[in-house]
């Protein structure tokens, strides 16, 4: 068995796996583990059983904390991407070294999906958007404010609009000011993916499918038809490939 780590700006993403299948995987949010309210985010069980500890951070500041939590004698077991194990993608942008891990991880899992040229989009703290040629190329993206980033925003740039949790609003007008930010991020942040699937496909068209993976991908199902799948573990997939392309090689 290995776990997949994927320590994000809000939530650390861990999953089990045992061969190609992912047989558990939970959250833990990295706010929690800072204020030490987690004592341990995974389990000692897990931990014993695991061959590898796979790990994949787009957040270098938790990364300390987390491998304190879960103790110094497994420290032997945990290999980083990019680091241990060299992910093997051609990255076809300006800087490829500042590209986000979990956006590359995507688009590999996305990529051994789909064998040929997909959009895939990542609805966590930010939204990435990105592309993957038929020859299983990065080739950039997009980066644009995740809902809850965006409420959050709103709320520290304004003296009287509060904070609200966003979820699918039962009508696109709000009669109040909670109502109101929750139908314009929500039905903006849908309108912006679906006008941005169709431009690329205006430009790119040989794009063939659509994955979204994220937290927060699950609330647009009804509302972004130009979706074809949507794949909640894809990062956590992408680490899994990345590990078993390294030890082919």
């Amino acid at each position: 068995m290995i776990l997949a780590v994927d320590i994000g700006n809000t939530n650390i993403t861990i999953g089990s796996f045992v061969g190609n299948k992912l047989i558990s995987h939970f959250c833990v949010d990295t706010q929690s583990l800072i204020n030490q309210k987690t004592a341990n985010p995974i389990k000692a069980s897990l931990l014993n059983e695991s061959e590898n500890i796979l790990v994949a951070s787009v957040n270098p500041d938790i990364e300390p904390t987390f491998y304190k939590s879960i103790g110094k004698k497994h420290k032997k077991k945990i290999l980083k991407i990019g680091r241990e194990i060299q992910l093997r993608l051609p990255i076809l942008v300006e800087n490829p070294q500042t590209v986000g891990i979990d956006r590359l991880l995507n688009a590999l899992a996305a990529y051994k999906r789909t064998k040929t040229s997909t959009i895939v989009i990542d609805f966590g703290t930010a939204i990435t958007i990105d592309i993957v040629s038929k020859n299983g190329e990065f080739t950039g993206g997009l980066i644009l404010p995740g809902i809850r980033t965006s409420a959050y925003a709103l709320n520290k740039q304004t003296a009287l609009l509060p904070e609200v949790d966003i979820k699918r609003p039962a009508r696109i007008i709000g009669k109040n000011a909670e109502d109101a930010i929750k139908a314009g991020i929500y039905f903006g942040t849908a309108g912006s993916v679906i006008h941005i699937i169709k431009e690329v496909r205006r430009i790119y068209g040989d794009l063939k499918y659509t994955i979204a993976t994220g937290g927060d991908s699950k609330l647009f199902k009804k509302d972004i038809p130009e979706i074809d799948k949507f794949v909640p573990c894809l990062t956590l997939e992408g680490i899994r490939l990345a590990f078993k392309e390294n030890l082919k090689s």
